[in-house]
């Protein structure tokens, strides 16, 4: 009776053995994690007769992985023109390094730079440091928040004075959300809170909104949001600059 059941026994671990190894080689293999992301995008209009108007707008993004550093680099650029009048000029870009420390903790550093003319800002320098959380990681949708501090240095356009210090220390409270509509397409929404630390009721507010929809595997549509809230802008010529400015960018974007 023991050997029938040892038989039995042996007979049932081949069976699952056998039946593992077929649903391993049945599987298909997880395409590799690229080490380097790239992509761009750009748009351009032009208008002339009655009403003569140019506006561009490019900017790229990559992003470097190698044995638990992250390293990213993205720029933004808008300009235009109405009536032989600049209407926009804006830069944004910048390097940020991140270290994991688990699969949903990293820590990063970052400096960054922008240029908005018409809102008084010749040029804006930020130093940051802070911890980046992963809150959600499912296969559509990644949500992560970041929570840190700052240091600024600004520089006013001629003519622009402000009530706010130029240099100051500030707090960051940051959200990054993406839902992956398919493999080529998504929206993307991030939002920065940067309270100063030294005046009450100063803060920046930054938001970024995109859609992507592909026209190829490394082609696609690219419409984008963005949105520079300054609780206190500065005074030119005795008129307070408004506090918010719109960035609207449509155009083509590449990937790889």
């Amino acid at each position: 009776m023991m050997m029938h059941r040892t038989a039995k026994v042996l007979v049932l671990a081949q069976v699952l053995l056998a039946a593992s190894a077929h649903a391993q080689a049945a599987a298909p293999a997880e395409p590799p994690k690229k080490n380097l992301e790239v992509s761009g995008n750009a748009g351009f209009a032009q208008t002339n007769g009655n009403a003569n108007a140019l506006t561009t707008n490019f900017g790229n993004k990559l992003k470097y992985t190698l044995k638990g550093w992250v390293l990213g680099e993205d720029l933004a650029f808008f300009y235009g023109e109405a009536d032989n009048k600049v209407n926009a000029n804006f830069w944004n870009g910048g390097v940020r390094a991140e270290r994991t420390l688990t699969s949903r903790i990293g820590l990063f550093v970052a400096t960054r730079f922008d240029r908005n003319v018409l809102q008084g800002i010749a040029s804006r320098f930020e130093e940051g440091f802070g911890i980046d959380a992963k809150l959600v990681v499912a296969p559509r949708d990644r949500l992560s928040m970041q929570l840190g501090g700052s240091a600024f240095q600004v520089n006013l356009t001629p003519g622009s004075t402000a009530t706010m210090k130029r240099n100051f220390p500030a707090a960051r409270v940051g959200l990054d959300y993406k839902h992956n509509f398919s493999e080529l397409a998504f929206f993307q929404q991030t939002a920065e809170y940067l309270p100063t630390l030294t005046e009450s009721g100063v803060y920046l507010v930054n938001t970024e909104s995109s859609v992507v929809a592909p026209l190829s595997k490394r082609l696609g549509l690219k419409f984008g949001y963005l949105v520079r809230y300054n609780s206190t802008p500065p005074i030119r010529e005795e008129v307070q600059l408004k506090k918010t400015d719109t960035f609207f960018s449509s155009g083509l974007t590449f990937s790889f």
